[in-house]
């Protein structure tokens, strides 16, 4: 028997063990998401105690998504031409920092609402430079062939510490207290940017012209035509806003459905969010193992066929053990669409022009969520729940049939 001299090239995330340095941003962006589902309990939590009013609670959450929408698409431009690795760095010792501040005023009892305000704008005006300063890291740090198991493993950690958090919150909250709990969330930033600091980034940075008017919206307008320019792109950012809209009613709606439809109150409404995460780890897990014997379009309009049918679902069903299920299920495609699509963007886009990429497809995605929330108001008035979940899966179904006929995007 003769043995081949070729080794037989690893696949899946078994191919991701060469990759030592995206696998240091890796645990430190995972450690990151640990720290941000303690501190989204905690926070929230904070809030109330301070005002009591669900109001406030509203107008720090607007504060919280403003930096995203007034300074995203413009930070994008700025990013392309920075160091990343610095700026992950610096982004993330500035949260550090401020979250601590927040947890001591807190702990002191010398916190104001004001204070919650400029923090909070802080930490968000951070992360509008930091998410995409991470996609770019992604194409020097992993091969453009392993996009995709890269991306899926990013989903798949995400949401375990997601859950990991989650339950870790009402532990150290019960029995520390909130202080303590944003205080963790803190201590991650400062090792999420240790993580940074210890990988080798090769620098990724577009200085070639001064930085005038003249020339950020030069390369501000050269973002946005890499996106109109690229069927590919175009069509993906298309289907995530229009499916981001019509998500929002099911969104919305989720709190009376568990309450009035499946009589499970608040107790059924965290299990069927557990069961959406649960369906996203084990959708990420598969993807990121097998998904490379796919076409990435015919991943992305799977996705959207799988989650327009499980939204769909939830409009027959009247059972908190349905729910789960169908929660569940529905939850496997999540990933499907979001790594398919994230590694579709990286495969397609120019190194030096990510960060302003990425940067407009966010807050494209993000301007949708109003309206959608606006729309939600209305068919609550005028349909019931059960009726508009299913108004939502055949929206979202018929989202993912046009890009079935366009073959540019289908050969992808």
């Amino acid at each position: 028997m003769e043995l081949s001299g070729v080794e037989t090239e690893k696949r899946g995330y078994r191919a991701l063990l060469q990759y030592k340095d995206f696998l240091k941003i890796w645990a430190g962006n995972t450690i990151s998401r640990f720290g941000d589902a303690i501190d989204s309990i905690a926070f929230l939590w904070m809030v109330y105690k301070m005002t009591g009013s669900t109001l406030m609670m509203g107008t720090v959450m607007a504060v919280n998504a403003a930096p995203a929408v007034l300074f995203g698409m413009p930070a994008g431009v700025l990013v392309d031409r920075m160091d990343k690795k610095k700026v992950m760095i610096i982004t993330d010792l500035l949260r550090g920092i401020t979250t601590a501040l927040m947890a001591f005023l807190y702990i002191s009892g010398m916190i104001s609402l004001w204070h919650l305000y400029v923090l909070t704008f802080i930490n968000s005006f951070c992360e509008v430079f930091a998410s995409p300063a991470r996609a770019s890291v992604m194409q020097v740090l992993v091969d453009k062939k392993h996009y995709l198991p890269a991306n899926s493993l990013r989903q798949a950690s995400s949401s375990a510490a997601e859950i990991a958090g989650t339950a870790v919150a009402a532990v150290v909250m019960g029995y520390i207290g909130i202080g303590a709990a944003i205080l963790i969330d803190s201590a991650t930033f400062f090792l999420s940017s240790f993580t940074a600091i210890i990988a080798k980034i090769d620098i990724i940075s577009n200085k070639n012209e001064p930085l005038n008017m003249k020339q950020f919206y030069f390369e501000f307008v050269e973002g946005v035509t890499v996106i109109k320019s690229n069927i590919i792109l175009l069509v993906s950012l298309t289907m995530a806003c229009l499916v981001n809209l019509v998500l929002a009613p099911f969104n919305v709606l989720l709190p009376e459905y568990s309450d009035k439809i499946l009589t499970a109150g608040e107790k059924g409404m965290s299990l069927v969010l557990m069961s959406f995460t649960v369906g996203m780890i084990a959708g990420s897990l598969v993807i990121g193992q097998i998904g490379d014997r796919f076409k990435r379009s015919t991943l992305i309009i799977a996705g959207f066929l799988g989650l327009g049918i499980g939204m769909m679902s939830f409009g027959f069903i009247s059972y908190i053990g349905l729910a789960c299920a169908a929660a569940g299920v529905t939850g496997v495609f999540i990933p499907i669409i979001s790594a398919g699509s994230m590694t579709l963007m990286q495969e397609s886009t120019p190194v030096d022009k990510m960060g302003r990429v990425m940067a407009t497809t966010s807050t494209l995605c993000l301007l949708g969520l109003p309206l959608g929330y606006a729309v939600s108001g209305i068919l609550a008035s005028g349909i019931n729940i059960l009726t508009t979940f299913k108004f939502v899966g055949v929206l979202i179904i018929l989202i993912s049939i046009p890009p079935i006929f366009i073959k540019q995007f289908r050969q992808h």
